[in-house]
Formats: C-alpha cells, sequence, structure tokens
C-alpha cells in the first residue's frame, strides 16, 4: 500500500469573527481542512499549511511569512474594504508572495484561484481566472520587430470586443512592457548576464528555442487577462519585489517594465518555473470603473522547483487559437 502525501490544510487568521466565517467559507471550496483563529499563535502552521492572515496583522509582524508553511496570502481586513495600498506596498516589499488588494466579491475569485493554484501545484495559464467557454486567442512571436505588431493587434481586438478605449490603451502599455521583458530582459548566459538588455529594440532578431516569446490574452465579461511567457525563467522575485514595493532605493536589473504593468493592473500574478519558464499574467477587473476598485494592485508569486510538474505544462497548447504574425 502506497502512503498518501500529507494533505494541505488552510488556516485563517482573524481577529473579526464574520470575516472568519466569511473566509472558511472561501477557502473550504477547496475541500482542505481549514482551521479558524483569531491569533496566529494558536495556529498550527507546517510546510503543508497555507495561511490566509487579516493584511493588518500580517503588517505587524511581515517577517512571518519566513516561517515554513506552503503559502502565506494576506487579505483586506474587513472583507468590504479594499486593502490601505501602503500595506500592500509593505507586505510586497517584506517578502510576502501573495497579497490581495480587493474586497468581496473579487477577494473570493482572487481567494480561490489563489488557493487552488497552490494546493494542486497546477499554476501555468490564465485559463485559472477565466470563466468557463472563455476564447483564449494568442500569438507567438518570431521575431523581436513583432512586438509592435502583436501590441497593435491585440488593441484592436480589446476594441473589437466593445471595451473601452481606456482598457485598450492599458492592454497596450501591459503587453508592451510585458513583451520587452521576455524579450530582452529574460535571456541570460551560463554566467548569469543579461545580455539583451543593451540591444537596440528596432532592429530585427529571429526568435527560436529557448528565444521564443508568446502572448495570449482572454476575457470573459469580468476580467481581461494577458499572459506572456518566455522560456529562460530567469526572473529574481526578490528583485521583482524590491521594484513594485515603496522602497525609491530598490536596484538590479530589469528596468521599469513589471512595474509599470503592474501599476496599470489590478492584480499581477507571476508564474516561475527557474531555469525553464517564466509565465507573466495581468489582469484588468472590466466589471467597474477605477474608483470603485483598490487603489493598489494585487500580487502573487507561484514557484516550483523543477520536476514538480509545474513547467511541464507546454508552451504552445495545440488546442489554443493562436496566430502566427
Amino acid at each position: 500500500m502506497t502512503q498518501a502525501a500529507p494533505a494541505t490544510k488552510l488556516v485563517v487568521v482573524h481577529p473579526d469573527r464574520r470575516a472568519q466565517r466569511s473566509l472558511q467559507r472561501l477557502v473550504g471550496a477547496t475541500l482542505c481542512p481549514v482551521e479558524v483563529v483569531a491569533e496566529l499563535e494558536t495556529a498550527t502552521v507546517d510546510v503543508n499549511t497555507i495561511v490566509v492572515i487579516d493584511a493588518e496583522l500580517a503588517r505587524a509582524t511581515p517577517e512571518i511569512c519566513q516561517r515554513p508553511a506552503r503559502a502565506w496570502i494576506a487579505v483586506p481586513g474587513e472583507g468590504l474594504a479594499p486593502a490601505d495600498p501602503a500595506v500592500v506596498s509593505a507586505l510586497v516589499g517584506a517578502g510576502w508572495d501573495h497579497v490581495i488588494a480587493h474586497p468581496m466579491p473579487l477577494l473570493a475569485e482572487e481567494l480561490l484561484a489563489t488557493a487552488q493554484k497552490l494546493v494542486r501545484k497546477q499554476c501555468f495559464g490564465l485559463d485559472k481566472y477565466m470563466a468557463w467557454g472563455a476564447e483564449v486567442r494568442g500569438f507567438t512571436l518570431e521575431d523581436a520587430l513583432e512586438r509592435d505588431a502583436v501590441v497593435g493587434i491585440l488593441a484592436g481586438e480589446v476594441a473589437r470586443v466593445g471595451l473601452p478605449d481606456r482598457i485598450a490603451s492599458l492592454v497596450s502599455v501591459i503587453a508592451d512592457e510585458l513583451l520587452a521583458n521576455a524579450l530582452f530582459v529574460a535571456p541570460r548566459d551560463d554566467a548569469g548576464v543579461r545580455f539583451r538588455t543593451t540591444e537596440a529594440r528596432d532592429r530585427s532578431r529571429a526568435l527560436a528555442d529557448r528565444d521564443v516569446v508568446t502572448l495570449r490574452w482572454a476575457t470573459d465579461g469580468r476580467y481581461l487577462a494577458i499572459e506572456v511567457r518566455d522560456r529562460w525563467g530567469s526572473l529574481d522575485p526578490r528583485i521583482v519585489r524590491a521594484r513594485l514595493s515603496a522602497s525609491k532605493s530598490a536596484t538590479g536589473e530589469g528596468g521599469m517594465g513589471l512595474p509599470l504593468a503592474y501599476a496599470c493592473a489590478n492584480q499581477l500574478v507571476i508564474n516561475l518555473a527557474p531555469e525553464a519558464m517564466t509565465e507573466v499574467i495581468a489582469l484588468l477587473d472590466i466589471r467597474y470603473k477605477p474608483t470603485e476598485l483598490a487603489r493598489g494592485a494585487s500580487f502573487h508569486v507561484f514557484v516550483g522547483a523543477p520536476g514538480c510538474g509545474l513547467e511541464s505544462q507546454p508552451l504552445v497548447e495545440p488546442n489554443a487559437n493562436r496566430q502566427r504574425l
């Protein structure tokens, strides 16, 4: 008889009883055991535990995210109000991989998707955030110069589905920055040098093997998702968190591409299989006016060690509606 792997447990840490009940119902949909406590000290946390904790409690002791656990997820304190942008920024800067900025009902959608990705260890793909039936369209770039063409076609397709110019403009900025990051920042030589960062952006360069970059997008009437993948898996989450946080002194490679995409999105998700694949997904909520959403964006990093199955998802899915330029 084979011994089953230890089951994942979720722990909800929140001082408010009503918020405890709401969060328990949300993460209970994973069908994993759920423990609810008012204080972290009374919780049982180990490497198979996913902790969902009030963002204000997390900010009081931000270093707790370094304690052994499957993941630490910070959520808005009251559930009906967004997280303070300063709290989001502080937690991201302190090393948190999962910080949710938005209140209900967005909180419910985002928390369940995050928890299920962690429980199932199936992280890649924008489909995790789309309702069933959403059409996924994509592009495979064969030359670095095709970046502008892809951005232009994408903006046109977004406009044709009836979304306002504001959304098309944000999509253009996000897609352009994510593609530039994949084309010019991701490649790295054996010494770890990012040898294409100084390369002219207006020069033709054929893309093959590890240099292949893909972009996919979809909308389901709730979100519009943009996904960009490269085969280098060289993104450093520590540098990304430093750049996205309030720290003005953050340094390192990568320029302002990801911070700009993050500023334009409502949620930024990084899926990383080291040395194999980096996938960045930016989500825009298209149901609400900007003033009705949190002033800060949610942030997530999922990292899978080689061999865990996270990197096994094919770069080009055979059934995707994929275009070549």
